[in-house]
């Protein structure tokens, strides 16, 4: 009876521990992962998890920045290419055979942590494409370039009054011609910032406003510069059978401090890679 008696006992205990929730969580106490580039996002789906992306710059060093096509605007990853397997169009490549304006199929378990860029928790293998004859290969590449060649020129603007570099900077790429996605134009304006020890904010001139950066009553922008690249004329021609793009380019302080490159042509050459242009003229204000 004894016996009886303390398992009903038992029973009962185990039930009223159940009902007030009272249960040992299968994760431990952490109830869940960190990493110090970020927590885990999502559930650890399958090996087969495959993200498709465009390299947008870092081919040459291995540590890929990648933006994913169709996706949201925060769909940038950095990944690095050590001891991973790649393959280029189907046949077994090495890490040195990939370049930038490349798309690739990340294959990877379906955990990706929450930093930003975006870092895949654990990549099966890297498949990359060559992008085909005529497609716009390595525009992020051409937009970067713009970008750098306009932040030496009249590096004045990129200065603080105390000394250092300007802590943030803009770029409006909404006006851009060819067909980059909103995620690869987010991807390379965090690059550029990067580069440039500053942090990058998107938007154009009334959006940046509105959040406080730029004053627009004095038109000046204290603690930053503005960088836009917009259509100019009819943007995608061609010139001698070659895709051509026309722009304008600027970079921007205040009213009276601005630098101008107008005119600009990039022919895509037969190469495939949109890097060099030309600049039609230059003005400051």
């Amino acid at each position: 009876m004894k016996k009886v008696r303390i398992t009903i006992l038992s029973l009962a205990l185990c039930a009223f521990l159940a009902a007030c929730g009272q249960a040992v969580s299968p994760l431990g106490d952490g109830g869940g992962a960190s990493s110090s580039a970020g927590t885990l996002k999502g559930e650890t789906l399958s090996t087969e998890t495959v993200t498709v992306c465009r390299i947008v710059d870092g081919a040459e060093t291995g540590e890929l920045l990648l933006a994913e096509l169709n996706g949201a605007e925060n769909g940038i990853y950095l990944l690095s290419t050590k001891g991973l397997p790649v393959t280029v169009d189907g046949q077994s490549a090495h890490a040195e055979d990939l370049a930038d304006g490349m798309t690739v199929e990340v294959e990877h378990s379906g955990t990706v942590l929450e930093s930003y860029p975006a870092q895949f928790a654990q990549i099966v293998s890297l498949r990359a494409k060559t992008p085909a004859n005529g497609d716009y290969n390595d525009l992020c590449g051409l937009w970067l370039k713009v970008l750098d060649d306009l932040w030496s020129t009249d590096p004045g603007l990129n200065g603080m009054e105390g000394g250092g570099t300007v802590p943030y900077v803009g770029v409006d790429l909404s006006g851009a011609p060819g067909d980059l996605t909103e995620t690869e134009k987010a991807a390379v304006a965090w690059q550029f910032g990067r580069l440039h020890g500053a942090q990058a904010l998107t938007g154009t001139f009334d959006e940046l406003a509105e959040q406080g950066f730029i004053d627009k009553e004095r038109l000046f922008w204290e603690d930053g510069v503005l960088f836009s690249v917009t259509a100019e004329g009819q943007s995608e021609t061609a010139t001698y059978s070659l895709p051509t793009l026309t722009f304008d380019a600027q970079k921007w302080r205040g009213g009276d401090g601005a630098y101008f490159f107008s005119d600009c042509v990039c022919v895509w050459p037969e190469s495939g890679t949109w890097t060099e242009y030309s600049i039609g003229s230059e003005a400051i204000s």
